[in-house]
């Protein structure tokens, strides 16, 4: 017996031993600030996502869009080729005879290749890959923004579902209670007044659960079409997140906001101001002269001086074209005018978004400050929390206090631990904002 006793002890020890390093190589590898890292089926539908999405389908179209749209305007630098082939049935009047008829196929090719524009051209060239660079950062920028709308909604949901159990857990509780209370109205303890406001709980509880469903349908429903995800989904909270937001120890970030920091409508600005640039070198080329090199093969027919019979000719050219608009009516002036306008508009704009995003930086980086010390406050609250549940539940198996009480203390352990929750999910909302602002696609 005592063996077997001392077995028992080892093998106890050696348990216990393992539990603790499990837990030291956890709190090692687990306080990553990822929200993915803590829920398996969010990560799996991080890495798939791709091909599915309705939003990155249309985001690698509109990249498809730019590159033709270029491609169109490089066009316009390069060499044209032009045949026409035709064949004809020609009638002649001629005098002191009746109509001649004869018939005959002719054919022609013209090349064209622009010499010198005044930069024209390439401005118009300039615009198209201004354009198509704009669109391939804004397309990896929007990659970023939906990933992290996928995880608010994936944290939403999670939250939604939590309240839900919550909230059955309640109503649970709330039929026992009005059990309770209709055995007491049977010993004549309490009133019917307490008995139909234990219902009047309960029936509201009920309401606010249908509800809740409501919504976690409704956003389990818009989540799964907007991730393309066709496989099922686990919206639970896992043993390693409750370890995580119990224990970790959440620090604010350095305030990193001097450097170089922007978003879409600031690259969007940059690009219009490049453009008007270019548009203003086009309207400035509109009344001066344009050079193209032109070339080409083409046949006629005429007749010879001492015979009636037509004779086919070939002809080759090459030469230089000259285009001077000399007049347009103030169309180059106004062209000019405007493009200066915009880009002076422009201008101000960049300045004043400048200056916003850094004020929203410095708020997000401030909300994460402030949200830290919620996370801490609503952790000291949780522990006071369990300590008054703990102390209830002593005291009402002890008789010593009523049911509402005891119930009370239960359901105000489990709201406080939904507002940590909550606040946490903030947490990783607000910081996968900033991280995108000092982040953005270069």
């Amino acid at each position: 017996f005592i063996i077997q006793f001392l077995r028992i002890i080892i093998f106890s020890f050696a348990l216990l031993c393992y539990c603790i390093s499990s837990i030291e190589n956890f709190g090692q590898i687990s306080p990553k600030e990822d929200i993915e890292f803590y829920f398996l089926s969010l990560s799996k539908i991080i890495e798939n996502i791709g091909e599915d999405a309705p939003s990155i389908k249309i985001g690698k179209e509109n990249v498809n869009e730019a590159g033709f749209n270029r491609l169109i305007a490089d066009s316009a630098q390069g060499t044209s080729v032009n045949i026409n082939i035709s064949g004809q049935s020609i009638h002649e009047n001629r005098p002191n005879q009746d109509y001649y008829q004869s018939y005959r196929t002719v054919g022609s090719i013209f090349a064209k290749k622009p010499l010198y524009h005044w930069g024209a051209l390439r401005a118009k060239s300039r615009i198209a890959q201004l354009s198509e660079e704009n669109t391939i950062r804004f397309n990896e920028s929007a990659k970023f923004s939906f990933l992290i709308k996928v995880k608010s909604e994936f944290m939403d949901i999670v939250s939604n579902k939590y309240q839900l159990d919550l909230a059955r857990e309640q109503l649970n509780l709330y039929t026992a209670n009005e059990d309770s209370i209709k055995k007491q109205k049977e010993l004549g303890f309490v009133t019917d007044l307490q008995v139909e406001d234990a219902k009047i709980v309960k029936l509201r509880q009920s309401i606010l659960i249908a509800e809740l469903e409501r919504k976690l349908e409704v956003g389990i429903s818009n989540f799964v079409f907007d991730v393309g995800y066709d496989e099922q989904i686990d919206f639970g909270i896992s043993k390693d997140f409750e370890f995580f937001y119990l224990n970790h120890q959440f620090s604010p970030e350095n305030k990193n906001i001097l450097g170089h920091i922007t978003n879409d409508k600031i690259e969007q600005l940059k690009i219009q101001i490049e453009t008007e640039k270019e548009n203003l070198k086009i309207a400035n080329a509109a009344k001066k002269p344009k050079m193209n090199l032109i070339g080409g093969f083409f046949q006629d027919q005429i007749d010879l001086p001492d015979s009636t019979d037509p004779v086919r000719r070939n002809n080759f050219l090459l030469g230089v074209e000259a285009n001077w608009a000399i007049w347009d009516s103030s169309l180059s002036k106004g062209q000019k005018l405007l493009a200066l306008a915009k880009k002076r508009k422009f201008n101000l704009q960049l300045e004043n978004s400048i200056r916003k995003l850094r004020l929203e930086t410095e708020s997000l980086h401030s909300q994460i400050e402030n949200l830290t010390k919620q996370i801490d406050a609503s952790r000291k609250l949780l522990t006071s929390s369990i300590n008054r549940f703990e102390k209830s539940k002593i005291e009402f198996e002890a008789k010593r206090i009523t049911s509402q009480n005891y119930l009370s203390s239960r359901l105000s352990l489990a709201q406080t631990k939904l507002i940590l929750i909550q606040t946490i999910f903030s947490y990783f909302k607000v910081k996968d904002l900033y991280e995108m602002h000092l982040n953005y696609p270069k």
